[in-house]
């Protein structure tokens, strides 16, 4: 991507405490492989589901980068499926799904191999220069 987030929470390189995940980018979509230390744990070998849910967020947002537009969320619905365990491989994507003028519908899921473990679904606002 062109411009670059390096506070960002989920995806920022330079912030201390984030996530630190890296996004790959086609059309209108986007995807990323990560691993999460345990300190993002809320009970005992689970991901906090909070932590879940911006990866879903950053995953829809990433595409709607990946699509020239910025965006915010305005509303987002999650599903959790399964548990999030520490130091697991996991791959999130998400997806633009309908564009109008100033809202963008997208959807997310994150998996771990062939099993899904969380799916969202969520409505952006389109910001800035169109």
């Amino acid at each position: 991507m062109e411009e670059r987030y390096d506070n960002c929470f989920v995806c920022g390189e330079k912030n201390p405490i984030g996530l630190k995940l890296v996004f790959s980018y086609q059309d209108d979509s986007a995807q990323a492989k990560f691993s999460l230390p345990f300190h993002f744990e809320g009970y005992n070998n689970i991901i906090h589901g909070g932590i879940v849910a911006a990866i879903l967020d950053e995953a829809m947002a990433k595409a709607i980068l990946a699509g020239k537009n910025k965006a915010v969320t305005v509303s987002m619905t999650i599903e959790y499926k399964k548990p999030l365990q520490p130091q697991t491989e996991y791959t999130v994507t998400g997806k633009i799904i309908e564009k109008r003028k100033k809202i963008i519908n997208t959807e997310a899921a994150l998996y771990r191999e062939d099993t899904l473990m969380a799916r969202a679904t969520a409505k952006f606002f389109k910001i800035g220069d169109e």
